[in-house]
């Protein structure tokens, strides 16, 4: 007896399984249509990091678990990012780092400086 009602548990359990694990994204590849950097600006002293998060967002405006994200700066003599989206301060300058997936494209701005009151009273002004 013991042995039919393990062999139905198997049996009954198994289909619910298939069932919930297809209605996770209901098949559909997931496409990247938004993305966001945070944070957007920020300012560190040589030699310091900050991480820089990416969110990924699809065409069903959900998030997008481990998206292929490639990093970039578009001066390494003032920052360098990593694979992770860490940013490590290397000389005095600014650099914008981007995030790239498929077609889409976020953008961040990294300021580097030794006098780090001078350059954020610089940003809030001009933003403003």
């Amino acid at each position: 007896m013991g042995a039919k009602i393990k062999k139905l548990f198997i049996t009954l359990s198994a289909p619910a399984f298939i069932v919930f694990s297809c209605e996770e994204n209901g098949g559909e590849e997931q496409v990247p249509t938004s993305i966001v950097l945070t944070p957007v600006n920020s300012v560190l002293k040589p030699g310091n990091n900050v991480q820089i998060y990416a969110l990924v967002i699809d065409q069903k405006s959900q998030e997008i678990d481990e998206p292929d994200i490639t990093w970039s700066s578009s001066n390494e003599s003032a920052a360098t990012v990593d694979d992770n989206g860490l940013v490590t301060a290397k000389g005095q300058g600014a650099t914008e780092i981007r995030a790239k997936v498929a077609a889409l494209e976020g953008k961040a701005e990294v300021a580097v400086s030794v006098i780090r009151r001078k350059i954020l009273s610089e940003m809030f002004t001009s933003s403003t």
